[in-house]
């Protein structure tokens, strides 16, 4: 009966046989991008990126805090500086988050695609990046700077509410552009940054939308006041 060999054995032999160095296979790491204004950031942002970093396997999700996102009608109320504090001060304790301000380094308009090449400059070429995005930017897909491209950088993952309808035609199950795509429904959090911003106006509690790190920084920096 053959005796099974290891792994590292099995390569070695192989590159005596052909002359080639053969290093053996090493587990690839998954790396979850999750870009946005985070204005700021809440709950409902850190269970979409639990809940994706748990259904994909990822070993750890990148939130990337934008420097500002040319699709936004609206500014961001906070500073890039004080949004960027705010996320990592949400993720410092989650050992699978981490923050990047890659793109406010970068300064002017975020577009994903100069976000992926300078992430793919820095982690290498070696990992898998997976780029989380909500329903409804996937529903805009199409405007996006270089959209076509940004398969060869990141897998796509679309997670919105059951049923979702994505309408872009780049990410249709019609088309004959191959972008890979992944689709994950829930879960969906009723908190919004918005809320946040405008019960904090009005003095209402926000303790429940955010973590106590980041509500103890709006209240100490006087974020989003009248």
């Amino acid at each position: 009966m053959p005796v099974l060999k290891s792994v590292t054995r099995l390569w070695s032999e192989i590159g005596n046989l052909t002359g080639i160095n053969m290093t053996p296979p090493t587990d690839i790491e998954k790396i979850g991008v999750f870009g946005g204004t985070f204005d700021p950031i809440h709950n409902g942002h850190l269970a979409i990126a639990e809940f994706v970093r748990l259904n994909l396997g990822l070993d750890r999700v990148i939130f990337v805090v934008a420097s500002d996102q040319w699709l936004r009608q609206y500014p961001p109320e906070a500073s890039a500086t004080d949004r960027f504090n705010m996320v990592e001060l949400a993720v410092r304790n989650r050992a699978y988050f981490s923050a990047s301000d890659v793109d406010i380094v970068r300064q002017g308009h975020t577009y994903t695609i100069d976000t992926l090449r300078d992430l793919r400059a820095q982690l290498g070429h070696s990992v898998v990046l997976k780029l989380i995005i909500g329903a409804d930017a996937a529903n805009s897909f199409d405007q996006w700077k270089c959209a076509e491209e940004i398969q060869s950088f990141a897998t796509v993952v679309v997670v919105g509410r059951p049923p979702m309808q994505i309408k872009t035609p780049l990410l249709g199950s019609d088309l004959n552009i191959d972008i890979k795509v992944e689709y994950l429904e829930g879960p969906m959090v009723d908190v919004s940054a918005t809320m946040i911003r405008n019960f904090n106006k009005s003095e209402k509690q926000i303790e429940e939308f955010t973590t106590q790190a980041v509500t103890d920084y709006i209240k100490s920096k006087r974020l989003y006041r009248k």
